[in-house]
C-alpha cells in the first residue's frame, strides 16, 4: 500500500519594511494583505496542501504561522514547520514580535534551527531550506520593485531557479500570479 507524500507549501515574503506600512500591522492596507494571504493558504489547503513551512522572520513567515495555527485549532491534520535562521535570531526583535515568536513557535509541529549560530546569510539559509523542502512556494512580493541583495530577493530567485511552483501574492493590490513548476519566471 503507497502512502500519499504530503504537499508543502513553503510561505515567505519581502521584509515589511519593503512594504508601505512597514511594521504597522493595524494599518488598513496590512490587515487587507494579511486577510488576502490567510485566503491564499485556505485556497492551498483545498489543493491538498497540509503543511506549511516558514522560515521564521518578522513579517511574512510570522503572519502565515499565526494563520496556520489558528487553521490548526480545528485543523489537527494541518502542520506548521519552523525553521529557524539561528537559535538567537530574536535577541534584537521588540519585545511583542519576540513574544509572538516564541508563540508561534510553542503551537508549531516541529522547529529546527538551520544554522548553529548567527552567520552573514543565515536567513537566507532557512529560505532555501523551506523551498527545498516544498512543493510550492507561496510569497507575499511586489515584483514592481526592483531587487536588491536581500535574504527574501534572493530567496525568490533561488525558488524560481529550483523551478518551484510559485505563488506570488502582490502586497497591496492583493493579486495573485501562479507560476507553475515547468514555466521559468525570470
Amino acid at each position: 500500500m503507497e502512502i500519499d507524500k504530503p504537499i508543502r507549501c513553503a510561505v515567505m515574503g519581502q521584509h515589511p519594511l519593503r512594504f508601505p506600512w512597514g511594521f504597522d500591522e493595524e494599518d488598513a492596507s496590512c490587515a487587507k494583505m494579511k486577510m488576502e494571504l490567510a485566503q491564499q493558504i485556505m485556497v492551498l489547503c483545498q489543493e491538498g496542501v497540509s503543511q506549511f513551512l516558514v522560515a521564521c522572520d518578522c513579517g511574512v513567515g510570522l503572519y502565515a504561522a499565526e494563520i496556520v495555527n489558528g487553521l490548526r485549532m480545528t485543523d489537527r491534520d494541518l502542520m506548521l514547520l519552523c525553521y529557524t535562521p539561528h537559535e538567537e535570531q530574536t535577541t534584537k526583535w521588540a519585545p511583542y514580535l519576540r513574544e509572538r515568536y516564541f508563540t508561534m513557535l510553542e503551537n508549531s509541529t516541529h522547529i529546527s534551527a538551520v544554522c548553529p549560530v548567527d552567520i552573514p546569510d543565515a536567513q537566507l539559509q532557512a529560505y532555501k531550506k523551506i523551498i527545498d523542502l516544498a512543493d510550492v512556494v507561496l510569497c507575499v512580493y511586489n515584483t514592481d520593485i526592483p531587487a536588491t541583495s536581500s535574504a527574501e530577493d534572493r530567496a525568490l530567485a533561488y525558488a524560481e531557479g529550483q523551478h518551484k511552483s510559485l505563488v506570488l501574492l502582490h502586497p497591496t493590490e492583493l493579486t495573485t500570479k501562479q507560476i507553475s513548476a515547468a514555466h521559468d519566471a525570470r
